[in-house]
């Protein structure tokens, strides 16, 4: 069972509490599931700012700890399962995803979501405009926690792959297999997150030959070739530095198809380099639809990831669940992330 730590009390205290089993929840407001290893400990510490950020605001929140890989999951699914009404997810881009597949495995269609940025990337973040943590805002996890409290909750669309729900990508290829390396050396990963990363997807870049990859799009299209990279596209940003896909938007109830069609290290580095620079890169290195349904096939089969954390081998399988799960944003700050005619959820 998860832990369960009463919002108001001291760190040091809550340590005490760790192994204390979770009763059924009483009428609080939200849960929040914390991921120890997500960031740094000075970020850590700052979540309970946060949760002092909601006791003053007169919110009970309870509050669980993962202790293992996908933990998220599991807690997400028996939060929606206790009733709770409201999930706070503190921890990284794939802690999002994880929480986000155990509310819709749990088959909620009214928890909200609550997001306390606190990966090394927070790629879903940049791209909706929550505040994210860095030496330039110290005080990111309490503007993220006022945004909960204060603003309202905006219905998004989220992405199946093979049953498994997502917020941002289902990435096919060499970005998968760079992810896969990366967190092979999570040491590295802790200290050094960029650099790490660059020098992993660098040497996968110049080491990986695709094989014969085929995609079928809304049961229509197929597109076959030797491609290194699919990716379907929730948001914008892609790999926190590339704004891949420019038009997406998360309440269009379509996903954003990227194939990128150039089987060479140096073409590939050139094609990087341009979305650098700018996401309307010319379109003749990467082909580009919108869809509702896409499958991707491979031979030889290729990994695949969700939302940064590498999950299995394709043939992989792709649905839109359109308007799905309501959650927290700033609307001025997420305004070109949404379409405008799609109503919020009243707050908080």
């Amino acid at each position: 069972m998860p832990a369960l730590y009463p919002a108001t009390l001291h760190p040091l205290v809550l340590n005490t509490l760790r192994h204390r089993p979770a009763p059924h929840p009483s009428p609080v407001d939200a849960v929040l599931i914390r991921n120890p290893v997500s960031g740094n400990p000075a970020l850590q510490r700052a979540v309970f700012r946060a949760l002092d950020e909601f006791s003053a605001a007169g919110w009970e929140v309870d509050v669980w700890e993962t202790r293992r890989r996908g933990h998220c999951r599991e807690l997400a699914s028996q939060a929606v399962q206790a009733g709770y009404p409201r999930i706070i997810i503190a921890g990284g881009d794939g802690s999002i995803q994880q929480t986000v597949d155990g509310i819709i495995q749990a088959g909620s269609t009214s928890v909200r979501l609550g997001i306390i940025p606190l990966g090394t990337g927070n790629v879903f973040a940049r791209d909706v405009g929550l505040p994210v943590p860095g030496r330039l805002n110290p005080d990111a996890t309490v503007q993220a926690a006022r945004i909960i409290l204060q603003g309202d909750a905006e219905w998004v669309d989220v992405g199946l792959a093979n049953g498994h729900a997502f917020l941002c990508w289902a990435g096919v290829g060499l970005d998968a297999l760079a992810t896969d390396k990366v967190e092979r050396h999570l040491e590295f990963k802790r200290r050094a997150p960029v650099t790490t990363y660059v020098a992993e997807a660098l040497r996968t870049i110049y080491a990986f030959r695709a094989g014969r990859v085929r995609v079928v799009v809304d049961d229509k299209e197929e597109i076959e070739g030797a491609f290194p990279l699919v990716v379907a596209a929730n948001i914008s940003l892609y790999a926190r530095w590339f704004q891949v896909a420019p038009d997406a938007r998360l309440n269009s109830g379509r996903l954003n198809l990227l194939i990128f069609d150039r089987n060479d290290p140096i073409r590939l580095t050139y094609v990087a380099l341009k979305l650098l620079r700018s996401p309307h890169t010319d379109d003749s290195h990467i082909i580009r639809r919108q869809f509702q349904t896409l499958d991707v096939y491979a031979d030889p089969p290729v990994l695949y990831h969700l939302d940064g954390d590498p999950v299995g081998y394709v043939p992989l399988h792709v649905e839109v669940l359109p308007r799905r799960l309501p959650i927290y944003l700033d609307r001025r700050r997420a305004a070109r992330r949404l379409l405008n005619h799609t109503r919020s959820v009243p707050g908080p």
